[in-house]
């Protein structure tokens, strides 16, 4: 007996000094006899409640996992290796390697905390998932729900989301925030940002991190506190989306339900999403730059020539009928080259900018607006009829003539356009038919004087408006 004692006290000793965390049973009952420190202070409960190890992971794992890993190991005393998610008795949420071991009529498991490992791993798939959706197109708010669905895994307590800057408007737009309430999320989809707008709002403001440990007891939160308590949160660490430039993208913010100061680890989980959140936010911004510069002019905004035709093409040959209706305006700014002469390129530019200010505000959506080249504009407009289309080229002629930009030398410079419209008749009609019957128009209205609209019917003779 005295030398089972020995022997006893020697492997309790020994799976002290183990570095991993390790319980001890009887083999043929399951009861407990000894539990390490390292495992009390892993899974932060000592295991009072429960007769076996064998219990313990039943209560912590779906039936389906436990009857198929744990139940066999057991039984056949195996010594597999198998990865298992536990979490501890105050929620915390750890990856194990779990083994276990026959020693004589004890057993023995062994619980291997692997926890930061398959977070690095955990993290390195989220990021390229995240590269690749942005290198693919995917949509912003899908990329950025895989950031905020990675660090709610490594704080299952927290609520995340990320505020998109919108530089126009001054203010933040709802990026992300899956499990933030509808109504929070509408609330504050478009603030404005600045001192006292909560946490994202100052934090976007000052560009810099706030923590707010009790939103219920802070400045930042006077106004939004009733939002606070309609989504249950209790703090928010906001931190604030910087480019590699330094220009601010967003903010990305952790809520809490409780009252809560971020530990250490807290704080590098929150450095991990607002760089990463950098890094997708600024490569998804720059593509879409390439894809805008691709397909649309960079001074006037609007499409290029090269996506002019691609759309014109794709229109016209679903508009074969004679009953479609198809009008293409073509037009340029009277006298262009003098206006650069005198006042400069920057005024010329001022001017086309102007046109294509007006003109957007004359057509529709389903109008294809473009600017082709120098001075010259058209305007591809399906399902109007010819006389709208004329009507729509005679208000455009009638804001521009009226329209004025400033010289740089302050001088006030006036410019009108001359217009052509062409109109599709019958049957089918190329995008160059269209064109060149739009051309013989506009010239037709410089011969006339200029600042005027000419239509053009097939191959009837221009009528003069």
């Amino acid at each position: 007996m005295k030398q089972e004692n020995h022997q006893l006290v020697a492997l309790n000793e020994i799976l002290e000094a183990t570095p991993v965390a390790a319980v001890c049973c009887e083999l043929e009952t399951g009861q407990i006899i000894y539990i390490n420190t390292t495992f009390t202070t892993l899974f932060e409960e000592s295991l009072e409640t429960y007769s076996s190890v064998y219990d313990w992971l039943k209560s912590k794992l779906k039936q389906g996992v436990f009857q198929q890993n744990i139940k066999p190991l057991r039984e056949q005393r195996t010594a597999s290796e198998l990865s298992l998610c536990l979490s501890t008795d105050l929620g915390n949420r750890l990856q194990v390697k779990l083994s276990y071991e026959v020693l004589a009529d004890k057993e023995i498991w062994y619980f291997r905390n692997i926890t930061e490992y398959g977070i690095t791993e955990r993290r390195l798939n989220a990021r390229s998932e995240m590269l690749e959706m942005v290198a693919k197109s995917s949509a912003l708010e899908d990329i950025l729900e895989i950031l905020v669905r990675q660090v709610q895994y490594e704080m299952p307590e927290s609520i995340c989301s990320v505020l998109l800057y919108d530089k126009d408007a001054k203010a933040l737009m709802l990026g992300a925030a899956p499990d933030l309430p509808h109504e929070y999320n509408s609330a504050i989809d478009g603030v404005k940002i600045g001192m006292n707008v909560g946490s994202c709002g100052t934090a976007a403001f000052l560009q810099e991190r706030v923590i707010v440990e009790d939103i219920f007891s802070h400045p930042y939160w006077i106004k939004y506190r009733d939002l606070a308590r309609m989504a249950e949160v209790s703090a928010c660490w906001s931190d604030p989306i910087l480019s590699s430039k330094g220009e601010l993208l967003g903010t990305f913010a952790i809520y809490l339900r409780k009252p809560s100061r971020p530990s250490y680890k807290d704080l590098k989980v929150i450095n991990f999403a607002s760089n990463l959140a950098s890094i997708v936010v600024e490569s998804f911004l720059a593509q879409e730059e390439l894809e805008k510069r691709a397909y649309f002019d960079h001074l006037t905004g609007l499409i290029n020539r090269g996506y002019f035709f691609e759309q014109c093409e794709s229109i016209l040959d679903s508009s074969t009928g004679a009953a479609d209706s198809v009008s293409l305006v073509m037009m340029d700014v009277d006298h262009f080259k003098s206006v650069n002469d005198l006042y400069g390129h920057k005024t010329g530019d001022l001017v086309l900018q102007t046109l294509a200010q007006n003109g957007s505000s004359i057509f529709s959506n389903e109008d294809v607006f473009a600017r082709i080249g120098g001075e010259e504009f058209v305007v591809l407009m399906p399902n109007v009829s010819p006389l709208q289309a004329e009507n729509k080229a005679e208000a455009l002629r009638k804001i521009m003539e009226k329209s004025w930009v400033l010289s740089a030398e302050k001088q006030k410079v006036f410019v009108t356009v001359s217009i052509g419209v062409a109109h599709k008749t019958e049957g089918y009609c190329s995008v160059d038919e269209l064109l060149s019957c739009a051309d013989k128009a506009l010239y037709q209205s410089k011969a006339s004087g200029r600042n005027c609209v000419t239509a053009q019917y097939s191959s009837s003779l221009p009528i003069l408006l």
